[in-house]
């Protein structure tokens, strides 16, 4: 077994008898929950967790607007950076101005940009809109450096074998390149997971709608709830591209473990 793998299985080791001691710790702190008195910890009150009533379907409906307006931007973005990109690749002039314009939507200040888009669309089309934007420069890039980071000699191999450009593209190019492609994808996604919380400006913002109502009512319970919420939800979104990523390019894990 490698270094690498016994560091790997003593870290979740730690983490899930983390985990299981935290669990036991709950539960006993939560059963001696009294609604009538509030008298919990003045940082977070559990009781707001686990005695009232509606808090489990709010939150359930602010984490799916949340995951909603993350997964439905950086899908589209996605597919918009894969035609950027094979734009690019095709016509290498293009470059420059796909990268240039990318980057410049990637500067905008979100909050300007949701204002100027809510004028001419619903708030759900505009977030995505706005969302969709920020994604284009980190994973366009990642597509066009993982194409072209693939060995010379897998592209020659290929050439070889008779394949066509497309054939080449679709077999050798990209699972090549996955690796870089989902990185890319990963990192656009933590990032959207917490610029969609700026969309809370024009009534939507998920899960940081929270945030911003402990700040407005200088109640720490709910500014801490979504900040955790929010951590999680990137954390585990993080944690399931990493598993596509190790399942789509099962040579690499192969090379790391040599």
């Amino acid at each position: 077994m490698s270094t690498r793998r016994k560091v790997t299985l003593v870290t979740l080791a730690v983490a899930l008898v983390a985990l299981v001691a935290f669990g036991i710790w709950a539960v006993g702190r939560i059963s001696e929950l009294d609604e009538a008195t509030q008298a919990t910890n003045p940082l977070f009150r559990w009781e707001y967790l686990f005695k009232r009533d509606r808090t489990p379907g709010e939150l359930w409906e602010a984490t799916r607007q949340h995951l909603e307006l993350t997964i439905v931007s950086v899908a589209i973005g996605t597919v918009l950076s894969a035609v950027l990109a094979a734009l690019i690749l095709r016509f290498h002039w293009l470059r420059g101005i796909v990268f240039t314009f990318a980057g410049f939507l990637y500067t905008i200040p979100s909050l300007a940009l949701f204002a100027v888009l809510v004028t001419y669309n619903t708030n759900w089309t505009a977030a995505v809109i706005a969302l969709t934007s920020y994604t284009l420069l980190i994973i366009t890039r990642n597509i066009v450096a993982g194409i072209d980071g693939v060995p010379q000699a897998a592209l020659d191999a290929a050439d070889g074998l008779g394949m066509s450009r497309i054939q080449r593209l679709r077999k050798v190019e990209v699972p090549l390149a996955m690796p870089v492609i989902l990185t890319g994808v990963r990192v656009a996604t933590v990032t959207i997971v917490g610029l969609v919380g700026i969309s809370v400006v024009i009534q939507l913002g998920g899960l940081a709608t929270y945030i911003f109502d402990g700040f407005k009512r200088t109640y720490s319970t709910v500014l801490v709830l979504g900040t955790v919420a929010m951590v999680l939800l990137a954390v585990s979104l993080d944690l399931l591209l990493r598993g596509v990523e190790r399942l789509a390019t099962p040579w690499a894990r192969r090379s790391a473990a040599r």
